[in-house]
């Protein structure tokens, strides 16, 4: 799995007035969630970003 972290640069949970927002870049394109929590958001962010990570090639058994 390539890329499958971010550098700390480039954290994809912040906090604004309203909440928490999440930015996640997917398939080319930003993916914002907005989150009550910090853990919500860490959760989406997780998930976003595993779901951008790809598919294998082929499957193993």
């Amino acid at each position: 799995m390539e890329n499958m972290t971010m550098p700390p640069s480039e954290t994809p949970v912040s906090r604004d007035n309203e909440g928490w927002l999440v930015r996640v870049k997917v398939a080319g394109r930003i993916q914002e969630v907005r989150c009550a929590s910090e853990n919500q958001a860490r959760y989406f962010a997780a998930v976003l970003s595993f779901n951008n990570a790809g598919r294998p090639n082929r499957l193993r058994n």
